[in-house]
């Protein structure tokens, strides 16, 4: 298992190694209050969204998932949100054969049918109103060393989250590119 504490929110961490059936994502927090605003989880690969989990408190109190190639968005799959602001929260995002299984604080949330590649994930990011106490990966081999420095391979992840946030564009020999 890999643990990553106290991360900042809105930041983007490494996975270092592919993501395949059996890969857990554990995001343990709580919901900030600031006048009803969401927060997110992302699974990343260069400039898509692979997987988005935006749990909503305003107007809409739902959690949305959908998955964004190049900017442009998939049909948006929404259940209830079962967080309010200041409930602590553990959200797991469970890696199957075909589909994601994510619960939140125990209850099954959702089935998300993996519309990009899984073994194209290489970051999680978290962004909006959320203190996140920890990131936790488990089910990977750990055959490298998670610590070390990382090289995505393009322009990376700086800024994600905030309004000066561009993101990465593959180079073209990246072998990510497998994947689009």
């Amino acid at each position: 298992m890999h643990v990553i504490n106290s991360p900042s929110v809105p930041s983007a961490h490494a996975i270092r190694e592919q993501l395949r059936d059996g890969s857990e994502i554990h995001v343990r927090g709580h919901v900030t209050h600031s006048h009803h605003k969401d927060f997110s989880v992302e699974l990343l690969s260069g400039p898509n969204i692979v997987l988005h989990v935006n749990f909503r408190f305003e107007h809409e109190h739902k959690v949305c998932m959908n998955t964004s190639i190049n900017g442009n968005w998939g049909p948006e799959i929404s259940h209830h949100n079962p967080l309010k602001h200041h409930d602590q929260f553990d959200l797991r995002i469970h890696v199957h054969q075909g589909y994601y299984h994510i619960t939140v604080n125990g209850e099954h949330l959702a089935d998300f049918p993996h519309r990009i590649p899984v073994e194209a994930v290489q970051a999680v990011g978290l962004k909006g109103n959320a203190h996140v106490d920890e990131i936790s990966f488990s089910g990977f081999e750990f055959g490298i060393d998670w610590n070390a420095a990382h090289d995505f391979g393009h322009t990376g992840y700086s800024a994600y989250g905030t309004e000066t946030y561009a993101a990465p564009v593959f180079h073209e020999t990246h072998s990510y590119n497998a994947y689009f």
